[in-house]
Order: C-alpha cells, then structure tokens, then sequence
C-alpha cells in the first residue's frame, strides 16, 4: 500500500525547499502540496482564529493557503479532509535547532499540529555549514540530501503508523548536498540544544563582545554578521546560542542536535507533542494546603527555603 503524505513548509509554496521535497517524496508516495501561499516563517504554531476565513485556492504544486503551516494541516483534514499517513513539514530554508526554537519555527510548528490531529510528522530543514546563519539564496539541488532523508524517514513509518523512537514528531536537520559530509551521512539520535541566551544590542552600535557589554563597541568582526551595525534606533536582542553556532565553537555533548549539525551529521530528534514530563506520577493528588507538597516522595517547601 502506498503511503500518503502530507507535505507543508513554512516558507510558502513557491519556495525550493517544498518543490524539492514534492519531487523526491512524489518517486515514493502520494503526495499532496498544502502550503501558504506567502513565507510565513517563525511563526511557530500559530493558526487562525474566530472570524478570520482560512482562503485557499488549487496552484500547479498543490494547495495554497492564506495562512500560517498549522492552518495548512488543519485546512488539509477539514476542508480538504485528506487523510494522510505522515505530515512531511519542509524543507526549510535554514537550520531549526535547539530547545528554544520548537515553539518559534513555522515549520516544527506545523508537524506539531498534524501530532495533535493524531497525525505523525517529520519536519526537515536545511543547514549549509559554509554559508550560514542562511543562505541568500538556495536552488532545487541544494535540498537532494534532504529528499532523500525524509524519503527514507516515512519509510521507517511501522505497520501501525507509528514513527520510529515512538516519537510523535521528528524534527530533522540535513547538510546541504554539497556539504562534503553529505556524500555518506551519518544519522544521530539528538536531543534539542539548550543553553539559550540572550544578550542586549542596540541597533547602530558595534556588536558586543562574547563577554562584554551590549552596544560596547567591541566588535569581533567574524562572518556570522554579529559584528556589523544595523538598524539606526531602538534594541534589538540577540540570541547567544547562534553566535556559538555559527562559529561551530559548540562545548555540547555529542547527542546535542546543534552538535550534530556543526560535525555535519543528519540530526534527528525525536519529539513528544504533549511535552510532559508527569510520568507515572499522572492522575495523582497533591496537597498544597500546608506548608509542603510530596512530588518524589520527599516534601519540599513552598516556600523555597
């Protein structure tokens, strides 16, 4: 039986990444094209709400939709009640990785809404280790590494429509395929990258130093782009984790996925839509009355003495 898959992105339909990942799924599966019609990237999981009517009209890839990635899933089940087995989410045009993104990307945003539709997903996206934060511009054969892995991926899918690691998302960060470790990949089993900071910088100022104080002067002048002035008033806050990242000066563990993506490998993180971490501890009581609450069998006080 051949599978179905959805496929949706977050850089809207008219990007590389999506025809890429439509043509190589397509060898394999069926495919259906439910994408925005406009770039709709960092908007994590945002969807429309009350009034607003979700348009969308039939293009020459697919479906595209005037609204956001997690839009795109629901317009898919409701409006077009298609019934996929897998959300295919990319290819992104820039890596996703790290802990504080999963709620900020449009792209992990819209497998996360195919899992809570009961629906498992795969999102991937692109890294080009010699050309980030991101390249300017990217065409169809950049994204031949990442086809292939998501086409390997969904057939991983066991019998019982379940992903593998038992995940109900994996989010996924490919090389470029002219990336010298593209040729013979190796796939790595990660966890999202924490250590997220974040530090002041105002526009107009040179960029400051890893230790030094926003708006210092003390620019490092390193190809990331931290080091050159931008914007004329206002503040803007810069994120830390990338400045190490683009340096590929990471001190993660190897099973970090931002490690995994500076050594070249395929990242795979296994992702749990519900995000809890009760355990077996669900369905308990507590008593938060006093002046202890019992949440490991030890008290702990309230009051954080």
């Amino acid at each position: 039986m051949t599978r179905e898959v959805l496929l949706t992105n977050d850089d809207g339909i008219d990007a590389a990444g999506i025809r890429a990942l439509s043509e190589a799924l397509s060898a394999e599966y069926d495919v259906t094209v439910v994408a925005p019609a406009t770039n709709q990237s960092g908007v994590g999981g945002n969807r429309s709400w009350w009034e607003t009517t979700v348009e969308y009209t039939e293009r020459d890839l697919g479906y595209a939709v005037e609204g956001t990635p997690a839009d795109c899933v629901a317009v898919a089940e409701v409006a077009l009640e298609l019934e996929p087995d897998v959300v295919v989410s990319g290819c992104n045009h820039g890596p996703n990785i790290g802990a504080h993104v999963l709620g900020q990307s449009g792209t992990v945003g819209a497998a996360m809404e195919a899992a809570f539709l009961g629906t498992p997903a795969i999102a991937v996206s692109l890294y080009d280790r010699g050309n980030l934060p991101i390249p300017p511009t990217v065409s169809h054969d950049d994204f031949a590494l990442a086809g292939r892995v998501a086409t390997d991926l969904v057939a991983r899918i066991d019998d019982d429509g379940r992903l593998p690691f038992g995940a109900d998302v994996l989010n996924v960060n490919v090389p470029a395929a002219d990336d010298e470790a593209a040729a013979d990949p190796t796939y790595r089993v990660t966890e999202p990258a924490r250590g997220f900071d974040v530090i002041e910088f105002h526009p107009g100022t040179d960029a400051a130093g890893d230790g030094g104080e926003a708006g210092s002067g003390a620019a490092d002048g390193d190809a990331s782009g931290f080091g050159e002035r931008r914007g004329e008033m206002g503040m803007e806050l810069r994120d830390r984790f990338w400045r190490e990242f683009l340096r590929g000066d990471v001190a993660d563990d190897p099973g970090s996925d931002r490690r995994a993506t500076v050594e070249g490998e395929v990242s795979v993180s296994p992702l749990s839509s519900s995000r809890s971490i009760a355990g077996d501890r669900v369905g308990e009581t507590f008593d938060v009355t006093g002046e202890t609450i019992d949440v490991t069998g030890e008290t702990v006080d309230l009051a954080g003495e």
